[in-house]
């Protein structure tokens, strides 16, 4: 039954608890209520459902939301049969408790097709504790990209034949305060689904205030998908990112800290070592971060908590060695008793608070009596008195049989006290454990300050984008200015691998995780100093929408493209980082320090490259400017355990240095006749590289020759056009073949390509490593030689390998021939040779939009919406009456559509009426800036005025811009009387 109304009070059930408790705990005294959410637990025998970061939209039927008081009596908040409620959260002022509820989880409204994802989807709201009144807060939008289907933006689920739909429900969950009277959440609003198939859908961070308005996507990098936005007392956000970006191990999730605004983002705890999530967290009375980190799917979501700081102090790097062997041990619990265990890039300060237990994918350890296993956590939260509540479970807390299963998580609230680490659950301190049920979600009823000794988080400013940060970047722009000091000040490399490769991962090994190469930690393409380091490659990336229903679905796997990373990687710009001789750092080194800028709002990533184009190494990270920001505090290429270098006093901070502007031109290295490189400038969005368009002419052009059926070079015939899964066999045999179906097999035990090996002569975004590229460019380009490491002397036949030569040390060499001369084939330009760089560089992406039938929808396809920032009037309170509506608009690929563009206010302007069209009355006054004078002076009492903007890109989808604004300080604007 579901009894939740909005604004509707109802009577509430008391009732006493029956706690079972599941070792010899002492009870927590306190003296405030606590609201907790109620779940379902059907006995030790039968598993439940709780929410986390593969099925961030999972949840049992039947979660209510309770209210505890002191002496034990509850009473039920909201009660639910067929609904749900998660993510609580208290207001600063302890006066309203917010929550997401998903209306109806029963087995027949939920879509088994797209991961049991509810058809009803889930909203926003919030109850004002004293007088049980309910306002709904989201109402499912749906906000697709316009031009990535054929949408009806009122149902994402079930509207009419000719629209694309999503199937399930809009989720809105996370909810969480933030100062000013608004609030952060997560959504899916947008339609898509992430890059790498391990979660779904797709959330991203949003900002709204707390009634529901001004909503703003403060981070379009969330691609993968973000959870739980958080709250720090500083101000800043942390929340869960999932960091499966390239090619790295697709379970990954690290806890990320961002402005409000969505500015200045930065690692708290990256996923480097091992497949672990990390995912809920909370700070305590003394700033202390917490957070959680569990192994994902084979949990629910229950592992081990560890602290850190909230920042190290002065001088100190906030992170220590990218070698695991050179950090502090932290402790856990494993079968066989206390351990430590290390990782790389530990955070500063980074204890461990449940050493009782570990965070791993089998069952909890057996305590002292050598029968009971201890358990493990999830759902910590701040309390008074530096005092932390926790969820806890005995027994194996796990869902594998690794070695037991059973009995099922019978979790319940509990205390840390003082937040110090836990070796036994005995030093736990209960509140509440009834055996009936899973008791999640502890919140305590006290105002902010009774646990940080402030009324609220400090406020940042708002997006500031007034003109005042850079000269280049005028008041309202739709642009960033991004850069960084140094490319030799990196880290960039494994913290772990095989020694006979450098520590760099192995050519082609049986071996599983024998390096973090690419995978967990550093993306080092081969051997190479320095010196090599040539240019920066700045790639735009887009996520992507879920067309899987409704006309032109891709129904395989959501999208109409093939890459290695199932991204779309474009080029925006490639920029030469060398100065010249004598142009140093302030560490001596040569300076290769860089700053461009780039319309906002896009994602993107680095790539270092060598003077052929040839990657180095990859930033495996989302990445993100916000309008008018300039972010130039990288201080390296990951260098996370090393203080930053400062960008001020480089030669990139000078005011006689070029910057790129990204958002008119598409610089690209190119080289002369002797190989000595240039640059030159297109006078284009950005480069695409992509199969059909540009590998295969040059294949039929020059390879198929020698490479066909008939003379079939090298057993590779690189003239079979025909399709198998949507694929042509010449791609399959370059780029998808690490079943070793064509060809030469491998030489390990299984005869297959694996690792980073898409084939024998592709390596995953590593043109430097990849057979092909030596043969093209005519050397060996991998920093080893031919006689580093053994060789069979007969392709694939691994008997003829050295006497005693292991395989999994084998690689392939590069051996000079007519058809593949040192120096390069002579046949192909030296723009030729860099393209086939490129493409493997970029993941060797293939569009199949037309093989499917859906052309025009696969690689090529812009999904990603342009930029539309309004930064007069702004939102909310306006000190000053404003006299124009300025705004900005790009688009970083197709480009702005201008006859799209439309713009009206809720008051008149230069005597046109309130809601008239405004677009014809704008004015460009600098780059994509555009101001609209108002006219007659607007009142100083102005209260809940409106201005509303969108506009589309040349591929049709759509941005808009709704600000309400005020020029009277009289508070948000409520349906009730409690602000």
């Amino acid at each position: 039954m579901f009894r939740h109304s909005c604004c509707v009070a109802f009577l509430l059930l008391a009732s006493t608890s029956g706690a079972a408790q599941a070792g010899s705990q002492q009870t927590f005294s306190r003296s405030y209520d606590i609201v907790y959410v109620r779940q379902p637990r059907f006995g030790d025998l039968i598993n439940t459902i709780w929410p986390e970061v593969f099925h961030p939209g999972r949840l049992d039927a039947g979660a209510d939301l309770m209210l505890l008081h002191p002496d034990g009596s509850e009473e039920v908040l909201v009660d639910c049969d067929h609904c749900s409620v998660t993510d609580p959260v208290m207001s600063f002022d302890a006066q309203w408790v917010y929550y997401s509820l998903f209306p109806d989880l029963r087995e027949e409204s939920l879509n088994y097709q797209r991961g049991d994802l509810p058809q009803d989807g889930a909203d926003i709201y919030r109850m004002h504790l004293e007088t049980r009144e309910i306002e709904r807060l989201t109402f499912g939008e749906f906000t697709p990209n316009l031009g990535a289907g054929t949408w009806d933006e009122s149902n994402p689920v079930n509207p009419p034949n000719q629209f694309n739909r999503l199937g399930y429900g809009i989720l809105n969950l996370g909810a969480m305060p933030l100062p000013g009277d608004r609030l952060a959440f997560t959504s899916n609003r947008n339609g898509q689904i992430p890059t790498k198939g391990f979660t779904n859908p797709t959330l991203q961070l949003f900002v709204m205030d707390v009634d529901g308005e001004n909503v703003e996507q403060i981070a379009p990098m969330n691609i993968g998908s973000a959870l739980h936005p958080t709250i720090l007392r500083d101000g800043r956000l942390m929340f869960s990112s999932y960091e499966a970006q390239g090619i790295r191990d697709r379970r990954v999730w690290g806890i990320w800290s961002i402005y409000p605004d969505g500015r200045n983002w930065g690692p708290i705890v990256s996923s480097l070592s091992a497949p672990e999530a990390y995912h809920f967290m909370t700070q305590t009375s003394n700033e202390q971060i917490v957070v959680e980190a569990y192994y994902n799917l084979n949990n629910n979501g229950f592992g081990a908590l560890f602290g850190l700081p909230v920042r190290p102090p002065p001088g100190v790097p906030a992170f220590g060695s990218a070698f695991p062997s050179e950090n502090p041990p932290i402790d856990e619990t494993r079968s066989f008793g206390p351990t430590t265990f290390q990782i790389g890039f530990t955070p500063y300060g980074y204890p461990a608070i449940t050493p009782m237990t570990h965070m791993e994918d089998n069952a909890a350890p057996l305590g002292a009596d050598g029968t009971t296993r201890v358990g493990k956590f999830t759902h910590p939260s701040a309390t008074t008195n530096n005092d932390l509540l926790v969820v806890w479970t005995p027994g194996p807390a796990n869902d594998l049989n690794r070695p037991t299963q059973t009995p099922r998580y019978d979790a319940g609230l509990y205390v840390i006290d003082y937040s110090t680490p836990v070796w036994s659950p005995d030093e736990l301190l209960l509140i509440k454990n009834d055996p009936a049920y899973n008791e999640a979600w502890p919140r305590a009823v006290v105002p902010y300050s009774a646990v940080h000794g402030v009324a609220e988080p400090t406020t940042l400013p708002w997006l500031p984008n007034d003109g005042t940060d850079h000269t280049l970047l005028p008041e309202g722009t739709p642009h960033g200015l991004v850069g960084s000091s140094s490319f030799y000040k990196r880290e960039s490399f494994p913290g772990r691998g095989d020694g006979a490769f450098d520590g760099l991962d192995a050519f082609n090994t049986a071996q599983n995780d024998a390096s973090s190469n690419w995978t967990y930690q550093g993306a080092d393409a081969g051997l190479y100093d320095n010196s090599d380091i040539w240019a920066v490659r700045v790639l735009a990336m887009e996520g992507n929408t879920s067309r899987l229903y409704g006309p032109n679905a891709s129904e395989l796997d959501g999208t109409d493209f093939h890459s290695h990373a199932n991204e779309r990687l474009r080029i925006l710009g490639e920029i030469p980082l060398r100065k010249g001789a004598g142009i140093t750092d302030s560490e001596g080194n040569p300076d290769t320090s860089v700053l461009f800028k780039m319309p906002a709002d896009t994602p993107f990533t680095f790539q270092t490259i060598d003077r052929n184009g040839l990657v180095l190494n990859m930033t495996q990270t989302w990445h993100q400017v916000r309008p008018g920001e300039v972010r130039t505090d990288c201080g390296g290429c990951h260098a996370h355990s090393q203080l930053p270098l400062a960008f001020e006093g480089t030669a990139a901070s000078q005011p006689g240095y070029r910057v790129y502007d990204l958002s008119r031109e598409t610089p690209m290295l190119t080289q002369d006749s002797g190989g000595n490189p240039g640059l030159t400038e297109l006078n284009q969005a950005l480069v695409n590289v992509e199969f059909y368009a540009d590998i295969r002419p040059l294949l039929q052009a020059h390879c198929v020759s020698c490479h066909n059926e008939s003379l079939n070079a090298g057993n590779l015939n690189l003239n079979d056009l025909s399709m198998d899964s949507n694929l042509p066999g010449d791609y399959r045999r370059l780029a998808d073949d690490s079943a070793a179906e064509w060809g030469y097999p491998a030489v390990i035990s299984n005869a297959r390509w694996r690792q980073s090996n898409a084939s024998r002569y592709v390596r995953m975004f590593q043109s430097r490593r990849s057979l092909l590229i030596w043969k093209i460019f005519g050397a060996r380009l991998d920093g080893w030689s031919n006689d580093d490491h053994p060789t069979e002397s007969t392709p694939g036949d691994a008997s003829t390998l050295p006497p005693g030569a292991n395989p999994n040390r084998a690689d392939l060499d590069f051996v000079p021939s007519s058809a593949h001369p040192a120096g390069g084939m002579p046949a192909l330009t030296r723009d030729q040779r860099m393209t086939f760089a490129r493409w493997v560089d970029l993941g060797a992406p293939i569009d199949v939009a037309a093989t499917r039938g859906n052309p025009g929808l696969g690689w090529f396809l812009d999904d990603l919406r342009p930029t539309l920032t309004i930064s007069s009037p702004r939102p909310n309170y306006n000190p000053t009456p404003p006299t124009v509506i300025r705004f900005g608009m790009a688009d970083a690929y197709t480009g702005i559509n201008p006859a799209s563009l439309s713009v009206t206010a809720s008051f008149p302007v230069q005597g046109h009426a309130p809601r008239s069209e405004l677009a014809d009355l704008a004015i460009e006054v600098a780059q994509d800036v555009f101001e609209i004078p108002i006219g007659a002076p607007l009142s100083s009492s102005l209260f809940g005025a409106r201005v509303l903007a969108e506009v589309a890109d040349n591929q049709g989808n759509v941005k808009r811009v709704n600000v309400r604004f005020s020029t009277v300080a009289s508070g948000t604007i409520f349906s009730d009387s409690f602000e």
